[in-house]
């Protein structure tokens, strides 16, 4: 996902106003202080006894939860990050089991407190790559007391939209990847239909993770490795491995998805009812006056209803998806209608405040422990408590903060320090998916008083 001004002086513009918004936009690019953003909220939540004996204390941790996410903001409501229409993925690291993988009592802090605020429970999914590891992590008794659901992105199966191609990278696919069985090698990875056309909202929650390959990993990595599908050949390059972590991510975070059902049936209401909006249409929100380009006659803007027939009725005919300019007076996007209907994102086109509206609602870091050396297995003897989490919408400062604990660790124990994952943080702060840069955090410790042993 990248910047695209060129939308912001099109057809609607006479050629004066044009001249003058390119001077005003001219000027206030010139003065950065002028547009400077704020800083996001980096938390961080220490409470001296939120685990004991390496287990954590329940209601401690709860504790910590909720004053993290107050801290977020004086007024913080999940109504703010989450609608209780959503289906919300809470997305966890079952693999390395509930020492180095993410803590349950984290996770059902995060169920329970959604719950609280108004979210179903039948609409919280605790995913991970694979469901046998949530099943091996003790996450069914926990999914059967909260109501809540398990699911894995492999078993759901990966599909066709927006797959990521590594010319150079031929890997020979496994079971359950998308072309297994069609192809021997493949160079292309594709994402978990679980993101595509199921969840609506991710929460992601995970702890510090010691790398052999880049020192730590994290937010970053995890969800990205998790929901796509022949990801094994980036493990063994580097190279190759710095670009996917944040373009499989970006896929993630706009995988928004109209279903074609769905689509023709508001595109039927728009044209008997007539509401006020489109606005059930749209992937994305703004406000004000709207205005819809079909590329087509891109010169004029046209009426709703106009705008999504046209397109759909000739991405039928032709069978190529086609193109909708949606602009409003806060946002705006290119829609694509494919020929089944489905209407998805133009990522490419995608701003830096058109990114504030990601699938990727908050991230928890899971800091109670943290394994600092040997992070593809469970290693009580090189884990520490840190008795902390970590909450953010930011995952990209989270996982440098991750990479800054476990480097510091290593060096108390006269480890060597890996590299670090810096050039994965700062590809993905260049896609807006958060920033690398200190100055840009709003960084606040919040320290708990003890209380009395359970």
């Amino acid at each position: 996902m990248v910047a695209n001004l060129a939308h912001l002086a099109k057809a609607h513009y006479s050629p004066g106003k044009r001249r003058l918004f390119t001077a005003i936009l001219g000027l206030l690019l010139a003065t950065p202080t002028l547009m400077a953003a704020p800083k996001v909220p980096v938390i961080k939540v220490h409470a001296a006894d939120a685990t004991r004996h390496f287990q954590p204390r329940k209601t401690r941790v709860n504790a910590m939860l909720q004053a993290g996410l107050q801290a977020l903001a004086p007024d913080f409501h999940w109504r703010q990050l989450i609608s209780t229409n959503d289906i919300v993925g809470l997305k966890v690291n079952a693999r390395l089991g509930t020492l180095t993988g993410t803590r349950p009592a984290v996770v059902r802090a995060v169920a329970q407190s959604l719950m609280a605020s108004g979210v179903p429970a039948k609409n919280i999914v605790i995913w991970d790559r694979n469901l046998t590891d949530l099943q091996r992590a003790g996450y069914t008794p926990l999914a059967r007391e909260l109501g809540v659901q398990l699911a894995g992105s492999r078993e759901v199966g990966f599909g066709e939209w927006d797959a990521y191609t590594v010319p150079a990278l031929h890997w020979e696919l496994a079971v359950g990847d998308h072309l297994f069985g069609k192809t021997k090698t493949s160079t292309k990875s594709h994402v978990s239909r679980l993101i595509t056309n199921r969840l609506t909202a991710i929460i992601s929650i995970h702890p510090p993770i010691a790398d052999r390959q880049n020192g730590a990993r994290g937010h970053l990595q995890e969800l990205a490795m998790a929901a796509a599908d022949n990801t094994d050949r980036f493990r063994i390059s580097t190279p190759h491995l710095t670009p996917a972590i944040p373009e499989l991510l970006d896929r993630i975070a706009f995988s928004h998805a109209l279903p074609g059902p769905v689509f023709r049936k508001k595109l039927q209401q728009l044209q008997t009812q007539k509401p006020n909006s489109a606005f059930p249409l749209h992937l994305l929100e703004t406000s004000g006056e709207i205005f819809y380009y079909y590329e087509e006659a891109a010169e004029r803007a046209l009426p709703p209803h106009t705008a999504f027939t046209l397109a759909y009725e000739t991405a039928k005919e032709t069978g190529r998806s086609q193109t909708l300019l949606i602009r409003g007076d806060t946002h705006e996007w290119e829609q694509i209608i494919h020929p089944d209907g489905r209407n998805t994102l133009q990522r490419r086109t995608l701003g830096k405040e058109e990114a504030r509206q990601t699938k990727l609602r908050l991230h928890i870091t899971d800091a109670l422990l943290c394994q600092f050396h040997q992070g593809d297995q469970s290693r009580p003897d090189y884990a520490t408590a840190i008795n902390e989490l970590w909450i953010s919408r930011d995952p990209v400062a989270l996982d440098a903060l991750s990479a800054e604990l476990i480097a510091s660790l290593r060096r108390s124990l006269n480890l060597p320090v890996r590299r670090a994952p810096d050039a994965i943080l700062r590809y993905a702060s260049k896609m807006y998916l958060g920033s690398d840069r200190r100055e840009d955090w709003d960084l606040k410790t919040i320290k708990l008083g003890a209380r009395a042993p359970e």
